[in-house]
């Protein structure tokens, strides 16, 4: 199997076996490395976000790993060059909060690794936006079966409208990020909750578990993983309707915050993400043939060389928050385990606080309704 192959495969892989089908995911053999650069350039403040990461060989396995140390910057095609974040520890980067892409310029990224590469994407103007219309959520008792768990899925969908803009190819790709409200943020299997950290100790030997409360009302969001695209190619200059735009499951009662996201790509990047889709949907899965290999924007100027496997992507960005309370919907939630066992010290056991990557003490705007 050739090393381009290999590099295909792991890509498809990586973007897309995390979504609402069961993954089966195969095991490989890569005789070289490289470096994997997903995200998009936006004109909406943030929503522009990149993630880097390099594969390294640990235990005889190949994984990926946050790109540490690197410098990495847009340029304009007027030559102005902003330099970006990284985020903690993680392998995702941020535009500056006050800077957006603007309308009439291309933008390409550059990053400097600390092993001495330099990646540049090819540059893309910045397509007009499209605003969204009618955002909803309707519910679905059985709106897929998973075969890993052997039974179909209640799942609320996403669907929106568009008024596709007349006399030019309209490209756009969905993505929604989630918020929830919880109670608990610590969890301690056959341990105590103290100084941060789960402690075994005494009396811990025959305790399944303890909760530890929120220090205070708190948040935690995720982003989505699949991978819904569209192309205005059947539909020029008509209404769309129906569009689907996501689909989360139903596996908890309560208040939900839905942050709806339409991107005006390129050609380009709907070109890329219709192999990715292909790949993953195709009737045979990953067994089927594989169509023309997939080619990103993105290579590494250095003397090094290193394959570089991704897609860049510059997009206008329209959003719509939605509300709902799952209950409300009438239907049957996923089995959970809602049960909240305190440890039982007086006066009153220790909170743990509500920080971290996903989760945030500030109310999402939307929130209620």
């Amino acid at each position: 199997m050739s090393i381009v192959l290999r590099a295909t495969l792991l890509t498809t892989i990586v973007f897309l076996l995390s979504t609402c089908t069961d993954p089966v995911v195969p095991v490989y053999q890569f005789e070289t490395g490289f470096i994997l650069v997903e995200g998009r350039i936006t004109d909406t403040p943030g929503y522009s976000e990149i993630r880097i990461s390099r594969s390294e060989l640990l235990f005889d396995n190949y994984t990926l790993s946050p790109e540490l140390g690197a410098t990495v910057s847009t340029i304009s095609s007027d030559g102005e060059e902003v330099t970006w974040e990284q985020v903690g520890g993680t392998s995702a980067f941020r535009a500056p909060e006050d800077w957006v892409a603007e309308a009439g310029k291309s933008y390409s990224l550059r990053i400097i690794t600390s092993q001495g590469e330099m990646v540049e994407s090819e540059p893309e103007q910045l397509p007009t936006s499209v605003p969204m219309q009618n955002v909803r959520v309707e519910f679905e008792q059985e709106a897929y079966f998973s075969t890993g768990r052997n039974r179909f899925i209640p799942a609320f969908n996403l669907l929106v409208d568009v008024d596709d803009p007349p006399g030019e190819a309209n490209f756009y790709q969905y993505r929604y990020t989630t918020y929830e409200m919880i109670d608990v943020c610590a969890s301690c299997e056959r341990s105590r909750w103290r100084d941060g950290v789960c402690i075994a100790g005494p009396g811990t030997n025959f305790v399944s578990r303890w909760d530890y409360l929120c220090d205070a009302a708190c948040w935690v969001f995720s982003n989505s993983q699949d991978l819904n695209i569209l192309s205005d190619e059947f539909s020029q200059g008509q209404r769309i309707e129906g569009i689907p735009a996501g689909r989360f499951d139903y596996s908890r009662p309560g208040g939900l915050l839905f942050d709806v996201q339409q991107y005006s790509t390129t050609a380009a990047a709907f070109a890329f993400n219709s192999t990715l889709k292909e790949l993953a949907d195709g009737s045979s899965g990953l067994n089927a043939p594989l169509p023309a290999a997939l080619v990103g924007n993105l290579s590494d100027l250095s003397e090094k060389g290193t394959p570089v496997l991704g897609f860049v992507s510059v997009s206008s960005v329209s959003t719509e928050r939605v509300y709902i309370d799952r209950e409300s919907f009438g239907g049957t939630s996923l089995p959970y385990d809602g049960q909240i066992i305190l440890e039982p010290v007086m006066p009153a056991p220790p909170v743990a606080p509500c920080e971290g990557g996903n989760r945030s003490r500030i109310e999402p705007e939307g929130w209620g309704g």
